[in-house]
């Protein structure tokens, strides 16, 4: 009896068309022996890219079937758990409200609400911040690299074109999305907004040391100020979030933080003519190029 089988045309109509079966006999075809009940307990505590790389190992598909994997193990976790998004899904969705958006952006008409309903459930849906969530967001990461920045900007692009109430919206996906953002991006909105002192205020309690306060929170605070020209700000607290960064062995975080440092320096002729201030920067931007390279900035 002949095994069924997704045929080359898989890439451009995707696998929603094809049976389980064909997905699990095209797995087999090409080295992956997995039926459904080992593919649910595979997928108990991992996402499709972890579950992709172990197959990859085995793999032996070419062509149009060499990125097979990640595609079957994603679209069988959408069938065997319909109430768990995963990565990529989450994703689409990102993209697809990216991609409204920047209609309104442009000043046409587009209602930006279904893709706001669609998404926010889904969101409230992920694993609550530990080990499983940090890995279904690098998968994430992954598929948004191309849209980051539009994604970062979205808020305060949308309330700059007079949108504040999705603005807002916008904020608290993010923040929910990414809990390490939790405050940073509603204190740069309300700062852009008209109330700068009192977001600058939130941002400087954000970005200091304190209990229970990730570095990473304090560093998306750093770059918050940075965007809204806190000079005092940066300058107070910029060099002692390297320091930290550095205890804890987080060079490229450190890296990334001198950068903004040294932009400080480079807007801001006052600054510039501290040479203690300055020679402070520059002897941590030379560490952390030693430590990580320079990498195009």
């Amino acid at each position: 009896m002949s095994v069924e089988r997704v045929d080359k045309q898989w890439k451009t109509k995707g696998l929603s068309g094809y049976s389980t079966a064909a997905i699990f006999g095209t797995l087999g075809h090409y080295g992956i022996t997995v039926d459904e009940a080992g593919f649910k307990a595979l997928a108990a505590g991992q996402y499709p890219l972890q579950i992709a790389g172990d197959w990859k190992r085995s793999w032996k598909g070419t062509g149009p079937f060499l990125p097979f994997p990640y595609a079957a193990a994603d679209e069988l976790m959408r069938r065997f758990f319909p109430d768990r998004v995963t990565p990529a899904h989450l994703a689409e969705k990102i993209v697809m409200l990216l991609g409204r958006a920047s209609d309104v952006l442009h000043g046409k008409q587009a209602d930006l609400e279904a893709n706001f309903a669609e998404l926010e459930p889904l969101i409230a849906s992920l694993p609550a911040p530990g080990e499983t969530r940090t890995l279904f967001t690098s998968e994430l990461v992954s598929f948004l690299d191309r849209f980051a920045t539009a994604f970062e900007q979205l808020p305060s692009g949308l309330q700059r074109a007079g949108h504040a109430a999705l603005a807002s919206r916008a904020a608290t996906l993010q923040e929910s999305l990414f809990p390490d953002r939790k405050g940073v991006v509603t204190a740069l909105l309300e700062a852009e907004a008209g109330a700068r002192d009192a977001g600058i205020d939130k941002l400087r309690g954000l970005v200091a040391s304190g209990e229970g306060r990730s570095i990473f929170t304090r560093y998306w605070a750093l770059d918050a100020l940075s965007q809204l020209d806190a000079d005092d700000a940066l300058k107070a607290h910029g060099l002692s979030l390297f320091d930290d960064a550095a205890k804890e062995n987080r060079w490229p975080l450190a890296d990334s933080v001198i950068h903004l440092m040294a932009r400080l320096l480079e807007r801001s002729a006052t600054l510039k003519a501290d040479a203690a201030f300055t020679n402070e920067v520059v002897s941590r931007f030379e560490e952390a190029h030693r430590r990580v390279g320079h990498h195009g900035h």
